[in-house]
Formats: C-alpha cells, structure tokens, sequence
C-alpha cells in the first residue's frame, strides 16, 4: 500500500510537469506564429504530451474516487449491497484495466523489437508513450485491486466489531 501511493505521488507530479510543459510549449507555438517562425510538429508533441497527462493522471485520478460514478440506483440499497457493489466494481476495473495494460505491453514489445510505429511529422516512436499507456493503466488497475482489498477487510472487520458488541 505504501509503494502504490508513493507511485501515486510520483504518477501526480509527472502529470502536474507534463501539464506545465504543455503550457509553455503551446503558449510558445502560438506567439511563434504570430511573431516568429511556427514551431515544426507542435501538434504532434502535444499529442504525445497529451498520452503522457491522460495516463499519469489515471492512477491518482482512481486513489481520489474522481473518476465518474452513477449512484442514482446504488445510493438507495442498504449499505450492504452498496458495499457489495463496490467489491464488483473494484474488482471489474481491476480486470479490465489489467486486460488493456497487458495489450499495450505486447504492442510495445512488438513495436519496439519488430515494425516501429513513428510519427508522421518528426518521426517520434510510439513505444515509448504505449509504454506509459501500459504503465497508466497498470497504476489504476493495482490500486483498484488494492481498493476492492481494502473494501473487503473493512467488511470482515466491521462484521468482527458488530459480533463483539452483540456478545458483551
């Protein structure tokens, strides 16, 4: 637990960097072209930027429960089945983040020993940022895994606390 939010903290100040280069990089392209000469594959490196932000924000994104959930129907089930409901979805992030951070690990295995994939412009590859693809999704997949854990101890725990209670 201690090394998924070290890796969190990691994963955030990555994102909160890239953002800040996007900043400049793009304010810069834009008075470039109004002044100086246009910078050549801006579009292309905030693309790539973009990949960068999108993936390293995922993992914190997950640890703040910030991504987007419907609680319309599950906010009226006792709290039994909502705890229930959250194992399910903890547990189904979990496998599905995993499947895709398994295909874009073999993706960058094949492109970075066979076919390279390049930009189109400045010929950048692709592995490297499937690479952090793989790693964004990898980060919130363990920390989903490690949110349905955490869900599932607080319910033995608490089921061990409602037993002594009754006992004394």
């Amino acid at each position: 637990m201690k090394l998924l939010n070290y890796l969190t903290v990691i994963y955030k100040y990555v994102a909160i960097a890239v953002l800040m280069f996007l900043m400049f990089f793009i304010t810069y392209g834009v008075i470039s072209r109004l002044w100086f000469t246009p910078l050549t594959g801006d579009i292309e490196l905030v693309q790539l930027g973009m990949v960068v932000l999108i993936m390293f924000g995922f993992l914190y994104t997950e640890s703040i429960d910030g991504h987007i959930s419907i609680g319309l129907i599950v906010d009226r089930f006792p709290e039994k089945y909502q705890t229930f409901l959250n194992i399910i979805s903890h547990l189904l992030k979990f496998v599905i983040t995993l499947v895709v951070a398994i295909v874009f690990l073999n993706l960058v295995m094949d492109h970075f020993t066979g076919t390279r994939k390049l930009t189109d412009l400045m010929r950048i590859p692709y592995y490297p940022f499937e690479f952090m693809i793989f790693l964004g999704f990898l980060g919130w997949s363990l920390m989903s895994l490690t949110k349905a854990i955490v869900t599932i101890q607080s319910v033995f725990t608490k089921e061990n606390r409602e037993e002594d209670m009754k006992s004394v």
